[in-house]
């Protein structure tokens, strides 16, 4: 037996443990990247209808308009 073969046993194992983080890195990016497309994909632009929240990347919208009131009260007072 040589001295060089316990210090390439360790050279290895910290090579495994530097390409599992690595490794383990990219797949959390990887999963950040579909969450946010699948958020961003799913914001409803110029919605018509009544009022509701729409999920967007930085918090929820209200999105919507509001619904027509049937005889508007203020302009049956006018006259």
């Amino acid at each position: 037996m040589t001295a060089s073969q316990p210090i390439r046993r360790r050279s290895g194992v910290a090579a495994a443990r530097r390409t599992a983080t690595a490794l383990r890195a990219i797949h959390d990016e990887e999963v950040l990247m579909w969450e946010l497309f699948w958020q961003s994909s799913r914001v409803a632009v110029d919605r018509t209808g009544p009022l509701a929240w729409a999920p967007s990347l930085d918090r929820p919208r209200l999105t919507g308009s509001h619904l027509p009131v049937p005889g508007d009260v203020s302009a049956s007072n006018t006259s």
